[in-house]
């Protein structure tokens, strides 16, 4: 999907008051991690979702209800939210889910602003091969800690596998250690904090033998490392 596309969705959102995040697989490429887009995932506010799914049903000639959905043990945590699909070519699917359910609640606190691009231009190179860093500064993505910490909470509430996935890709795509999941998870959250352990613990052995990568699977290096804390949306 275009950018344009992309952009003209999130303005209609915007235009009717409604806060909205980009989640899914394009987050993941925001924090470098190497995954094929195949929806666009929106979050807006749960007490904003029927107003969003409104608006949406709203665009005749531009995106049409797909209700009809086959669900697979990857699309299964779609079900049961509004999905769309575009009628332009070649199509592609948005779905709608409430920051209630991504644990990014509330969301306008879990959102990295355009005011924030201004003083970094580093961004993973997983999504700047889809659009240009003037392009990603004007999108809305999580700010990292909600984003990993939701997915952990997700995975131990519903041991759910695309849940699990997301948080190790996230732990290997920005190399978090055991210091900075101490200092990030709270203490009530001790299910999520073991879980991300857990992922920590196993960087190392999900480096390919063949690979030269020293840091993990997605990072090469100690430079490409540091660069990538660079990203906005990392460090607050």
């Amino acid at each position: 999907m275009e950018f344009s596309q992309i952009r003209l969705l999130l303005g209609l959102l915007q235009q009717a008051g409604i806060s909205v995040c980009i989640i899914g697989e394009f987050a993941l490429n925001y924090y470098n991690a190497p995954r094929v887009v195949h929806d666009l995932e929106l979050c807006v506010p749960a007490d904003d979702l029927e107003a969003a799914k409104s608006v949406f049903e709203s665009q005749e000639g531009l995106l049409e209800r797909a209700d009809k959905t086959k669900y697979n043990l990857y699309t299964q945590y779609k079900r049961g939210f509004p999905r769309f699909r575009s009628c332009s070519k070649p199509g592609f699917y948005v779905t709608i889910f409430t920051d209630k359910h991504c644990h990014l609640d509330p969301l306008q606190k879990c959102v990295v602003y355009q005011r924030e691009h201004q003083h970094t231009g580093e961004y993973s190179r997983e999504l700047l091969d889809s659009f240009s860093p003037e392009e990603i500064a004007t999108l809305p993505f999580p700010r990292f800690t909600p984003l990993l910490r939701g997915f952990c909470r997700t995975y131990v509430e519903t041991q759910e596998a695309t849940a699990a996935m997301a948080a190790e890709c996230l732990v290997d795509g920005m190399n978090i250690n055991e210091e900075w999941c101490h200092a990030h998870f709270n203490t009530v959250e001790s299910a999520e904090l073991n879980f991300a352990l857990r992922l920590v613990k196993g960087r190392g052995s999900r480096i390919d033998d063949f690979s030269l990568n020293q840091i993990t699977c997605f990072i090469p290096d100690l430079q490409e490392a540091q660069r990538l804390q660079k990203i906005p949306g990392f460090y607050n």
